[in-house]
């Protein structure tokens, strides 16, 4: 009886090593994929909070003259209570929900310390005063800006910085370069892979005073500042 035979000759190293690139390029796929909605995943609950953290405000000027909430720069704080999200609370479903991006590597550490990852343009909630401690005008009333829509609001707290109730401003009058910028906020909260050293990759959320929420690429924001548009000075906008 004639017997069959089988080639029973087993994989090379070359082609094992395709498949174990093919098996490794699959992974990074779906790994980059996962991070992808991860991302977006916060995104979108971080401008959900903003969103409501506009209308909150709105809702606050509506009962105080059209005045703003003022941060704790100048104020004596001594509780928690006097930072500005906290005079928002009658305003909010949940404060500690909505205080806090979901972005935020120090969320925990912020909670804890009553802190918040959103912080307010100085522009609109620190006010001008002379050395005498007169007022000299300024943005820190709603009646005084020639611009809703086109003024941001609130922005995401640099991520490094500390976790205090008392970082909860930006220093929008000394953006006058990137560095200045990137010193007070993330521009680059939501990307994909590693950081840039100039923070210049990647997106963030920005709330401006009409209430709307946009997500603004931090090399956009990058290039305003460099062609010496403070985009956070309301001064620079014009009637909408």
């Amino acid at each position: 009886m004639q017997m069959t035979c089988f080639n029973k000759r087993g994989f090379t190293l070359l082609e094992l090593l395709v498949v174990i690139g093919i098996i490794a390029l699959l992974g990074s796929m779906g790994f980059a994929a996962t991070q992808g909605i991860l991302v977006k995943s916060r995104q979108a609950k971080c401008a959900s909070n903003l969103r409501q953290i506009g209308v909150a405000v709105i809702g606050y000027t509506q009962e105080n003259a059209g005045n703003f909430p003022v941060s704790t720069h100048g104020l004596d704080v001594t509780t928690y209570g006097n930072a500005w999200i906290y005079s928002l609370a009658p305003y909010l479903s949940d404060v500690e929900e909505v205080r806090i991006c979901p972005a935020d590597p120090k969320s925990a550490e912020r909670l804890e310390a009553k802190g918040t990852s959103y912080i307010m343009n100085s522009f609109l909630t620190v006010p001008k005063l002379s050395p005498f401690g007169e007022p000299m005008g300024g943005f820190t009333n709603l009646n005084g800006l020639s611009s809703m829509t086109n003024t941001p609001m609130a922005f995401i707290i640099n991520f490094s910085k500390g976790v205090g109730v008392t970082n909860d401003h930006t220093h929008s009058e000394a953006w006058t370069n990137w560095g200045r910028v990137v010193e007070d906020i993330q521009p680059d909260a939501f990307r994909l892979g590693s950081e840039r050293p100039d923070r210049s990759s990647g997106s963030s959320n920005y709330l401006f005073v009409d209430g709307h929420v946009e997500n603004i690429k931090a090399e956009v924001i990058q290039g305003w500042i460099s062609s010496g548009y403070n985009f956070a000075d309301p001064a620079s906008k014009t009637k909408s």
